[in-house]
């Protein structure tokens, strides 16, 4: 991915530094230094995330925004395959597993405590937003999992802003 990258920044004419690294192994960018940070999906399948937010922190000039998307923990109660896919079948606190551009992620449902606990302990302020998606969504994990997110919101939008220094 970062070769195809660095591909299409070149026949782009744009200047890009890549690196590969954990989410939380962001040792090589200074303090104070960028202006805004987006997180698709991503943040799902990290284990430590009040790592993840201390170093985002860290790195984010004052007042700068993070936004991220993550599945949502009322989705992660339901079995999009079960007979009743409304029926809530298990404790958010189980592994996941979902299909992603990357192949099967394995991820770390969280209940909306722990985010909100979670966040604020890297000091960034939350606004939360629920986003459904709607018919015209195309879902990679089969027809069962789309019908159900005409009823249940499959996305948790988090929006932070890093206050002060």
């Amino acid at each position: 991915m970062l070769g195809r990258a660095r591909e299409r920044a070149e026949a782009a004419d744009v200047r890009v530094e890549l690196h590969q690294a954990g989410l939380a192994e962001l040792a090589f960018l200074r303090s104070d230094s960028i202006d805004a940070a987006l997180s698709v999906m991503a943040l799902a399948s990290v284990d430590d995330l009040a790592r993840v937010f201390r170093q985002v922190h860290r790195v984010l000039k004052p007042e700068a925004p993070l936004a991220i998307s993550m599945p949502h923990p009322a989705f992660a109660l339901l079995d999009p395959t079960a007979s009743d896919p409304l029926r809530v079948v298990g404790p958010t606190t189980t592994l996941r597993r979902r299909g992603s551009w990357m192949g099967d992620v394995v991820d770390h449902p969280r209940t909306f405590a722990d985010l909100f606990t979670t966040t604020a302990a890297g000091q960034l302020p939350r606004r939360p937003g629920d986003r459904a998606d709607g018919p015209g969504h195309r879902c990679r994990n089969g027809a069962g999992q789309a019908d159900l997110m005409r009823s249940v919101p499959a996305t948790l939008l988090l929006r932070a802003r890093k206050q002060g220094n």
